[in-house]
């Protein structure tokens, strides 16, 4: 499961997280991903409009971010891969039914945009209560999508282990970022069970 555009890997408790620069060559289950809190199971999942999959097969399943979170959550025996951003974070996408169902004991947070790089305007608070998520530098408002992330994990799944990544796809030029060049390309994130 090899190609010339892998630029991560990171072994999980149980299985494998990978991104690539470009489409894979092999078989993947993937949503058309709409920034919404709409989570499926993976076998009506594949090319419907969501942003997170839920399952126990071994099929490799996939996740396209250019700037938002990919979050692989572990339950006992299920998966689920989530796209977040602000508004799946916002319309609390990590804590939805499917997501529920598979009691998550573990969470891995994917490459993502960092806080220095992630703007926002002042009545964007207004989606969040959680003051700790936002910073302010020479009169500019900044929001962590990771602080954000972490405490909803931890509020909705109080024990959960998280592992995060720790590189930021706006720096990191190994990443497609929106934000950094208004890239149409797009990060390939895959769970390989």
């Amino acid at each position: 499961m090899a190609d010339a555009a892998l630029v991560f890997e990171k072994e999980l408790p149980r299985g494998k997280f990978c991104i690539y620069q470009a489409k894979p060559f092999f078989e993947f289950i993937k949503v058309k991903q709409t920034h919404s809190n709409i989570v499926l199971n993976e076998s009506e999942a594949h090319d419907h409009e969501a942003d997170g999959i839920v399952g126990k097969s071994p099929t490799p399943k996939v996740i396209l971010t250019a700037d938002c979170l990919p979050i692989i959550l572990l339950g006992e025996k299920e998966h689920a891969f989530v796209h977040a951003g602000w508004r799946g974070l916002h319309n609390e996408i990590l804590n939805s039914p499917l997501v529920k169902s598979i009691k998550p004991v573990y969470a891995f947070i994917g490459p993502h945009i960092s806080a220095p790089h992630y703007e926002v305007q002042p009545d964007f608070q207004d989606n969040f209560s959680l003051s700790e998520a936002f910073s302010e530098k020479e009169g500019s408002l900044y929001f962590s999508l990771s602080i954000m992330v972490k405490a909803q994990l931890n509020n909705y799944y109080p024990g959960i282990k998280i592992e995060e990544a720790g590189i930021c796809t706006f720096e990191n030029h190994n990443f497609h970022s929106y934000r950094r060049n208004k890239t149409t390309e797009r990060n390939w994130n895959v769970y390989i069970p």
